[in-house]
């Protein structure tokens, strides 16, 4: 009977492998977090009314390429002379430390609305949409702060600040140690940190103020 050498049964069962070898070394590669770019920092907040509950904010951290992701998902039910019901999803961009586009949805039982904001080299393009609000007025110079921006790392006294949702900017203001304010559209809102992370942000709206409490 021939015989095989053992040489070329070697060889034949590395070729045989090789590609399982190397599609296990890739899947290595992508799930280790020395080599994913999609590691995600997520942080929760409750949505509440006077201490009650009325909802969750879902909030994510990732990079991708030069490109730093923000999400923020939010579900809202209360009660205000009839059922309010409203989802907003936000996704924000940053790349080099600047704001340079973001989306954000919202889904109520009054009517879906949509903002986008980019930076075309010259400036922000702006089509937003909300309740009874409508903006396309373009807004000059880079902006390092957005909503989104605010959930991961303290804010900066005298920052321009831009709202994903209304196209609008202000200035950040230092209220005291860790605590700043924003007035967009006429609403103040104001943020505390603790060490850095926040910790809850109290929100003045239209209908009914709310605050976001951080869940550890």
């Amino acid at each position: 009977m021939y015989s095989i050498p053992s040489s070329q049964l070697t060889k034949r069962k590395i070729e045989t492998y090789f590609p399982r070898i190397l599609v296990f070394c890739v899947f290595l590669c992508l799930c280790s977090p020395s080599f994913s770019q999609d590691k995600r920092e997520t942080i929760q907040f409750e949505i509440q009314v006077l201490g009650l509950k009325i909802g969750d904010l879902n909030v994510q951290k990732y990079q991708a390429g030069d490109t730093v992701h923000y999400l923020a998902e939010s579900t809202v039910r209360f009660w205000f002379f009839g059922n309010v019901q409203v989802e907003i999803s936000t996704h924000s961009k940053y790349v080099d430390g600047y704001f340079v586009k973001s989306f954000s949805a919202s889904k109520t039982n009054r009517g879906d609305f949509t903002s986008k904001i980019y930076w075309d080299g010259k400036k922000y393009v702006v089509d937003a949409e909300s309740y009874k609000f409508e903006n396309q007025q373009p807004v000059m110079g880079m902006v390092q702060w957005c909503s989104a921006k605010t959930f991961f790392e303290e804010m900066e006294s005298e920052k321009t600040f831009i709202s994903e949702v209304y196209g609008l900017t202000t200035k950040i203001e230092k209220v005291e140690m860790g605590v700043y304010r924003t007035i967009i559209s006429g609403n103040e809102n104001e943020y505390s940190y603790e060490a850095g992370k926040l910790r809850k942000v109290l929100l003045e709206n239209p209908i009914k103020n709310f605050q976001y409490k951080r869940v550890d």
